[in-house]
Parts: structure tokens; C-alpha cells; sequence
């Protein structure tokens, strides 16, 4: 099986935060968003901070932080940078290079601008999506071991697990890896770090993906017996996630193509049918329609500097947005 606990990590936690605010959710869950935002708030102000020091300099010569590309055309420049969806507080300021590509922007380019989600809609979303509509309850569609793995994991978060019994295995999975981020402080995402900052400093945001379709990828993308694989996967690595993510936060860091290649997209030796369709449908298919609205841009003659933060599986999986640029035609260097 490809490791869907680091996959989903590097495509799609940023949405999973929106479910802190569901109505399901307890108090407790709510008011560990609001510290995580406070916190938030003050890697901004430490980032303002240090942009107005005397030298002026943003960013940290030996800041960590790699994966960004350029692309230029006709007076428009497009800054691509790979993100990671998790994180420490001190994973910040970025690399200079990075930090600097930021501020050159004239327009912040993320898959989902997540300071713009309308809540309400978000979790009526996950409600539709996530949940069983016949009448049954997820204990009806996995076996009693598992249904008690799931409600003692998620009873261990102080949770009771008869709010979640109708979700779907999709849902859980992501559920738990989400509440395992929050427990460890990891929820600081790149994406998350530049949106903010962006807000902060009135740059224009333009996204090239809505929350209903990621939504619906989500929970459309594999078959439930899929679902149900990934769930006990997800629970049997719950216990290594720490370990996990900060081996893939230490390759980030370095910037290392290939080794976050090998770490991502490493095969077991028995791969569930539903597998490849299911990364083709998060990765292959999404890069395509993310470099058609990049192509948009290097075409528009605006004379603007884009800088696009996108999840950095979709810039070095092949077929990956880089790759489909040149394949257009364009020129691609690596920046950092």
C-alpha cells in the first residue's frame, strides 16, 4: 500500500482542520483550535518581527525549507513552492530564497484559501459526504475488532465515539491523523504560514481548488473496502506518527527530492487494487488541472509575480506541475 499517512499529510491536512469545528466535535477540541490559532498568530508576529530588523532580511540563510521553483513569461513571473500540510512553530521563518519569493508576490496562490472557508457549509459538507445516509452506522460496515480500535482511539482523545458511529472510514482516518497533529502542536502547516501572512500584508489570494473539491475527492476517490485498508493503517502507524512526520519534516527541511520521493510513494509488497487510481485522482489528475490555471496565468500578460503554495508531492511526482509546464513549453529552475 502506498504510505497514506504521510500522503495525505503532504496533500490534504489543511482541510482536515475545518472538522475541529463541526458540531460533533467537544469543547475541548474547539478551544485546542483557538490556542493553535493564537499560536499561529505568533509565528506571524514573529515573522513581522524579524522582517522589520535592521538588516531588512527575511528568512534565515540556513532556514529550512526546499522545493521551490520559477517560471517566467512574458513579464509574469511564477514562484512554485512546495508545502508540507504539518509542522512545528519552529519549522519558522523559511529559507531566505523562500521567504523572499513570498514577498515579491503580488498574488498568493494556494489549492484551498482556507482564511476564506465558509464553516457552516464546510461542515454540512463532511456531513453529506462523511456520513452513511442508508441508515447505517460504520459498525455495520467494518468488523468488531476494528469498530474498537476505532472507538477506544478516539475515546483516548477524550472523545465519545457514538458522535462519530454514521461516519464513513474516510472520515475516521483522517479524523484521528488530524487530532494526532493537533495533540503533537503540529499545526502549522507552510500553506497555512503563507495565507496568514498573506492576509496580513493585503495580498491578493487567488485559489486554484474549492473546498468542495477537495471535499468531494476525499470521499469519492477510493472504494470503501479502500477506506476501510487505509483506516487500519492508519491506526496500526497512529503510535510511530511523531516518528513518522518528523523524519518527512527533516527531508523537507533539506529539500530532498528523492528521498521524499522514496519516503511518500514506497510500495508494500501486496498494493490494493484501488490504489493507483486513488493517487491518480489526489496527485496526477489535480497537477493537470492546477498547471492549466498556472499556464493561465504565465499567459495573461499582467506583468505579476504569483506565488503558488501547493502540497509538494504535486511538484515532484511525475506527472507533476513542473513537468506539465515544460511539456508546454516553458522553462523551469529549481530556485531552491
Amino acid at each position: 500500500m502506498k504510505n497514506y499517512l504521510k500522503v495525505i499529510a503532504i496533500l490534504f491536512l489543511s482541510l482536515w482542520l475545518i472538522a475541529c469545528n463541526a458540531d460533533e466535535q467537544p469543547k475541548e477540541t474547539d478551544e485546542s483550535q483557538e490556542t493553535n490559532t493564537e499560536e499561529q498568530e505568533e509565528v506571524e508576529n514573529e515573522s513581522t518581527e524579524e522582517e522589520n530588523s535592521e538588516d531588512k532580511t527575511v528568512g534565515r540563510e540556513d532556514g529550512p525549507g526546499g522545493f521551490l521553483w520559477k517560471v517566467e513569461n512574458e513579464g509574469v513571473t511564477v514562484y512554485l513552492q512546495g508545502t508540507i500540510h504539518v509542522g512545528p512553530k519552529s519549522l519558522y521563518p523559511l529559507h531566505t530564497e523562500i521567504e523572499q519569493a513570498y514577498q515579491k508576490a503580488d498574488v498568493v496562490v494556494p489549492e484551498v484559501d482556507m482564511n476564506n472557508i465558509d464553516l457552516g457549509k464546510a461542515n454540512q459538507l463532511y456531513k453529506e459526504l462523511g456520513t452513511y445516509q442508508d441508515g447505517t452506522k460504520l459498525k455495520d460496515h467494518v468488523s468488531d475488532e476494528l469498530y474498537q480500535e476505532v472507538s477506544t482511539t478516539i475515546e483516548g482523545f477524550g472523545m465519545q465515539m457514538k458522535k462519530f458511529e454514521t461516519y464513513k472510514p474516510w472520515f475516521i482516518s483522517n479524523l484521528i491523523q488530524q487530532l494526532k497533529a493537533q495533540e503533537l502542536g503540529y499545526t502549522f502547516g507552510v500553506d497555512q504560514y503563507f495565507l496568514n501572512k498573506a492576509d496580513m500584508d493585503g495580498k491578493e489570494v487567488v485559489a486554484l481548488e474549492t473546498m468542495e473539491q477537495q471535499l468531494n475527492l476525499l470521499a469519492t476517490a477510493a472504494s470503501e473496502d479502500y477506506q476501510i485498508e487505509m483506516l487500519k493503517e492508519m491506526l496500526a502507524v497512529s503510535g510511530q506518527y511523531k516518528e513518522e512526520i518528523n523524519e518527512m519534516l527533516d527531508i523537507y527541511r533539506e529539500g530532498d527530492k528523492e528521498a521524499l520521493l522514496d519516503m511518500l510513494v514506497e510500495d508494500s509488497e501486496e498494493e490494493h487494487p484501488n490504489a493507483e487510481a486513488y493517487l491518480k485522482a489526489l496527485n496526477d489528475d489535480r497537477n493537470y488541472n492546477m498547471a492549466d490555471q498556472i499556464m493561465k496565468f504565465l499567459e495573461s500578460g499582467d506583468e505579476k509575480t504569483y506565488f503558488v503554495i501547493v502540497g509538494s508531492l504535486h511538484l515532484i511526482q511525475e506527472p507533476h506541475i513542473g513537468s506539465i509546464l515544460k511539456e508546454n513549453g516553458y522553462d523551469v529552475e529549481r530556485v531552491h
